[in-house]
């Protein structure tokens, strides 16, 4: 979305060379995975239910995307706004992410830790991620396009399972975790990570890698 100067708004007015997205909580209830087809008005029949999906899903520019058709699936939560180019330090104070995390004002910001935290498994966690010790890197899940990186809170659950376990043989190896969609359980022990929410409960390799 490019924002014009003439709309009326409580945010600063956009310069030139800044654009605006939504960062939207999207209810996808149950989906189909398509080809593109820019003739689909409304989600398929599901031949099994004789409903209609929910929603529908496929890839785009190299890029997974989900379509509903409904406007109440999809919450707008956060208005982002960047600009394309040369980095202006009066917009972007900080010049990277591990930069902005040793700042005040990272520690006040919920939007990570939302993303990613559990109400259940995770209720011991703080303000912030632990501190993952000696340890320099990060865990990592094998996706259909190559290994990805967890988020930070859920980077550091693991490594405090997979820290306790090392420790003592006795101490629990599975961890639950939630992402933006789903619930995994990982297991440090075998290196597998599964989703305990999807129907076919998808495993997948897990490692650590080091930096």
């Amino acid at each position: 979305h490019k924002p014009t100067k003439f709309q009326t708004s409580d945010r600063p007015a956009p310069t030139e060379s800044e654009l605006e997205m939504f960062l939207t909580r999207l209810l996808v209830g149950k989906e189909t995975k398509l080809n593109q087809n820019r003739a689909l008005t409304v989600p398929p029949i599901d031949s099994k239910t004789g409903l209609k999906y929910n929603s529908v899903t496929g890839n785009t520019a190299g890029s997974q995307v989900w379509i509903v058709y409904e406007n109440g699936r999809a919450y707008p939560e956060y208005l982002v706004r960047y600009y394309v180019g040369n980095r202006d330090e009066s917009r972007s104070p900080y010049e990277s992410k591990k930069e902005a995390r040793k700042s005040r004002r990272w520690s006040s910001c919920s939007f990570e830790l939302d993303a990613s935290t559990s109400n259940t498994s995770s209720s011991n966690l703080q303000a912030s991620a632990p501190n993952l010790g000696a340890r320099q890197g990060s865990w990592e899940f094998l996706s259909e396009t190559g290994w990805v990186a967890y988020d930070a809170i859920n980077n550091a659950l693991i490594e405090k399972t997979f820290q306790a376990y090392s420790v003592a043989a006795t101490a629990p190896s599975i961890v639950v975790i939630k992402g933006p969609r789903w619930e995994y359980e990982v297991d440090v022990a075998n290196m597998k990570q599964r989703n305990i929410q999807h129907p076919d409960s998808t495993e997948r390799q897990i490692h650590f890698r080091s930096i």
